[in-house]
């Protein structure tokens, strides 16, 4: 498997493409990752207008009009969202997918493939992992 960026059990987070399982919030979610369009656009923006407000926690953010960007928008070439969620049932010895709405169903066909082979990894590692802890 060549597109397999990580496996690491026991903190899995298993990615191809840009479909990704990882555990967050003790929740194992498939997230979908794509280009942040923020990122490194901070000197554009102000060129734009836009106007720097800083926390005293320091945290900011660039406002104009109704619009508000985190600061933490500008730090990672790559954002992402939950597609679905896993969960395992102990009782039955099986995993269960949860979609986030429709999010699943507007994935391209190369993404579905990217996801169901991140969900063939994801689901033999958690049964593997729960077996292993009886």
């Amino acid at each position: 498997m060549n597109n397999l960026k990580n496996l690491i059990t026991n903190n899995m987070k298993i990615r191809i493409e840009n479909i990704e399982c990882r555990l967050s919030h003790n929740t194992y979610e498939f997230i979908k990752w794509y280009p942040n369009i923020h990122f490194g656009s901070e000197a554009q923006l102000v060129a734009e207008g836009y106007e720097l407000i800083t926390y005293p926690d320091g945290d900011y953010e660039y406002t104009k009009s109704r619009l508000h960007i985190n600061g933490s928008c500008f730090k990672h070439p790559e954002s992402c969202y939950t597609i679905a969620t896993i969960s395992y049932n102990k009782k039955e010895d099986w995993t269960e997918v949860k979609s986030t709405g429709d999010r699943l169903l507007n994935l391209t066909k190369k993404e579905r493939k990217s996801f169901f082979k991140v969900y063939e990894y994801t689901n033999e590692q958690i049964i593997k992992e729960n077996k292993d802890n009886d």
